[in-house]
C-alpha cells in the first residue's frame, strides 16, 4: 500500500515536471475559474431578470444540449485532427462570444432570447473542448501514469468549482453580473495562450479525408466499442449517466436552497458550490496518490455514501452544516469521472479515442438533461429538501443493484443446493 502510494507521488511530480501536461493544466486552471465565474453570474443573472425557475432550467438544457446534438460528429473530427489547434480554436471563439454579453448588457441590447442564443452557440463551442482535453492526455501522457493525469486533471475543474462560484458570489454583490463575464472572457484567451506552446503527437487517423458515409461508419464504430461486453465500458458509461443526474440540477437547486432555505442569497449560493468544488479536490487529489483495485466497488461505494449525505442534507436548513455535507457529498460523488477517463484510457486505441470519449460523455449528458428536466420542477410540488432526499434515494441504486443480484445469486445457489439434495 504504502509502495504503491510512494510510486503514484513519484508519478505526480514527474507529470507536473513534464511541460506539455504543466501548459495543459496551467491553462485550464485558468479557464475553468473563469467558467465557473461565469456560471455563477448567468444563473444569477437569468433568475433576477425572469425570477422564474423555469429560465434557469432552460439555460442549462442549453448549456448541455449542443454536445449532446452534435458530439457524434465532435469525436470524428477530433479523431482526424490536430487536437491541440481545435482546442485553441474553441478557447479563442468562446473567448469572443462571452465578451458578446457584457457587450450587448452594455449598449442595452440584451434580452433573455438572445442570451439564450449565444449560451447556446458557447456550450456548442465547449462540447468539443472537453473530448479533445481528455483525448489528449493519453498522446503526451504514459499509460502507468494516466489515472494519476485525469485526477490532475479533474483538480483544475474543482479549483475553478471552488474559486469561481466564491469569486463570483462576491462580485455579484458588488457588480452586475454581465461584468463578470467579461473576466470570464479573458480567462478563454488566457488558456488558449497556454494551449499554443504545448506539443500534442498527432493521431494515424488525421490523414483520412471527409466523406458522409465514412463519417457514420466511424460514429458506430466508436458506439459499438463502448458497449462491447469485452470491453468492459458499459458499466462506466451508466456511472458518468448517473453522475450526470445529479450534478446536472445542482447549480439550480444550490441556488433554490441559498435563497429560498437558508435565506443567503448569491454570496450562500457561492459558498455552497465552493464547499461542493472542495470536496471534489480532495477527492481528485486522493486519487493523484491511491489506485484503487475494484474500480467498480470504489465507485458503487461513493455513490452510497453520497446518496446517504443527500437524505440528510435534506432535512438540514443550517449554512455551516450545509456547507459541511456538500464537501464530502463532492468528494464522495466525483471520483467516477478520472476513473473513467482512466479505463478508457487504457483500453480505448488511440485512432479511437476521442469517438470513444465523446460516446461516454453522451452517457453523461443524457443524465444531465434528465436532472434538469425532472429535479428543479419537483421543486414546486414536493419542496426543495425532499427533491435532496429523492436524489438521495437515486444514488443508493447502484448498490442495490449489487445487492438484489447477490440476493438472487444465493438464492439460485441454496435452490440448487436443495435441488441435489433431494
Amino acid at each position: 500500500m504504502l509502495s504503491s502510494v510512494a510510486d503514484q507521488l513519484r508519478g505526480s511530480r514527474t507529470l507536473m515536471a513534464d511541460r506539455n501536461f504543466s501548459l495543459l493544466m496551467g491553462g485550464q486552471v485558468v479557464s475553468q475559474i473563469g467558467e465557473n465565474l461565469n456560471r455563477v453570474a448567468l444563473f444569477w443573472f437569468v433568475y433576477l431578470y425572469s425570477h422564474r425557475v423555469t429560465d434557469m432550467v432552460i439555460v442549462g438544457i442549453l448549456q448541455t444540449l449542443p454536445p449532446l446534438l452534435f458530439g457524434w460528429l465532435n469525436g470524428v473530427l477530433l479523431d482526424r485532427h490536430s487536437k491541440k489547434w481545435i482546442m485553441i480554436g474553441v478557447d479563442l471563439a468562446r473567448g469572443v462570444l462571452v465578451l458578446l454579453i457584457p457587450l450587448l448588457f452594455f449598449f442595452h441590447l440584451l434580452s433573455l432570447p438572445l442570451l439564450y442564443v449565444l449560451v447556446f452557440v458557447i456550450a456548442t463551442m465547449s462540447g468539443v473542448f472537453g473530448p479533445a482535453l481528455y483525448s489528449a492526455i493519453p498522446l503526451i501522457v504514459e499509460k502507468p501514469l494516466l489515472l494519476s493525469a485525469n485526477a490532475l486533471m479533474q483538480t483544475t475543474g474543482q479549483i475553478g468549482l471552488l474559486a469561481g462560484p466564491l469569486l463570483g458570489g462576491v462580485l455579484a454583490a458588488l457588480w452586475n453580473p454581465s461584468g463578470e463575464m467579461a473576466i470570464n472572457a479573458a480567462t478563454f484567451f488566457a488558456s488558449a495562450a497556454f494551449l499554443l506552446f504545448m506539443k500534442v503527437p498527432e493521431t494515424p487517423s488525421r490523414a483520412r479525408g471527409f466523406h458522409g458515409r465514412g463519417i457514420a461508419a466511424e460514429v458506430r464504430e466508436g458506439i459499438r466499442f463502448v458497449f462491447d461486453p469485452c470491453q468492459k465500458l458499459v458499466g462506466p458509461f451508466f456511472f458518468m449517466a448517473l453522475y450526470g443526474l445529479v450534478t446536472g440540477p445542482m447549480n439550480i437547486l444550490l441556488l433554490v436552497l441559498s435563497r429560498h432555505v437558508l435565506n443567503r442569497g448569491a454570496q450562500g449560493f457561492g459558498e455552497l458550490i465552493s464547499a461542493f468544488g472542495i470536496g471534489m479536490l480532495i477527492s481528485s487529489l486522493l486519487l493523484t496518490v491511491y489506485r484503487p483495485k475494484n474500480i467498480v466497488s470504489f465507485v458503487v461505494g461513493g455513490y452510497s455514501l453520497a446518496g446517504i449525505l443527500f437524505l440528510a442534507i435534506g432535512e438540514v436548513d443550517s449554512l455551516p452544516l450545509d456547507i459541511l455535507l456538500f464537501a464530502f457529498w463532492g468528494a464522495a460523488v466525483s471520483i467516477v469521472n478520472p476513473l473513467s477517463q482512466t479505463l478508457i484510457g487504457h483500453i480505448a486505441p488511440p485512432h479511437l479515442l476521442a469517438r470513444v470519449m465523446t460516446v461516454m460523455s453522451i452517457g453523461f449528458l443524457l443524465g444531465i438533461i434528465l436532472g434538469m428536466l425532472l429535479f428543479p420542477t419537483l421543486i414546486p410540488r414536493i419542496g426543495i429538501p425532499d427533491v435532496f432526499e429523492t436524489m438521495g434515494l437515486t444514488l443508493l441504486i447502484p448498490v442495490s443493484w449489487i445487492l438484489a443480484r447477490g440476493l438472487l445469486k444465493q438464492r439460485g445457489s441454496l435452490g440448487r443446493t436443495l435441488s441435489e439434495n433431494d
